[in-house]
């Protein structure tokens, strides 16, 4: 099982992710190679294999691992991620750095 974190999501205009900043990282969640821009397709393929991804949120002291991710899929087919579990105060998909557009 490999162990990858995402650092920024790109979000549409009901809040779902269609994109982000990620790359692997090692059990401490320290990148073990530069993160890149990805389709959210490349995340759900990861979790599909049984791969592991983490959310890393934005803090004063640098980024903080969060809660994993888990694929959501809707009726019509379509898969995105969501974070697994109970919500977390301003560790939400809202609250992670953006992607730019």
């Amino acid at each position: 099982m490999n162990i990858y974190a995402v650092s920024k999501v790109r979000l549409d205009e009901d809040g779902r992710v269609t994109g982000v900043e990620w790359g692997p990282v090692d059990i401490d969640a320290r990148w073990q190679a530069d993160p890149v821009v990805s389709d959210v397709a490349e995340v759900v393929a990861a979790l599909q294999r049984g791969d592991r991804v983490v959310a890393m949120f934005e803090t004063p002291e640098g980024l903080e691992p969060g809660r994993t991710f888990r694929v959501v899929t809707y009726d019509n087919g379509w898969e995105t991620v969501a974070l697994d579990g109970e919500p977390t105060y301003e560790h939400e998909l809202h609250d992670m750095a953006r992607v730019p557009d």
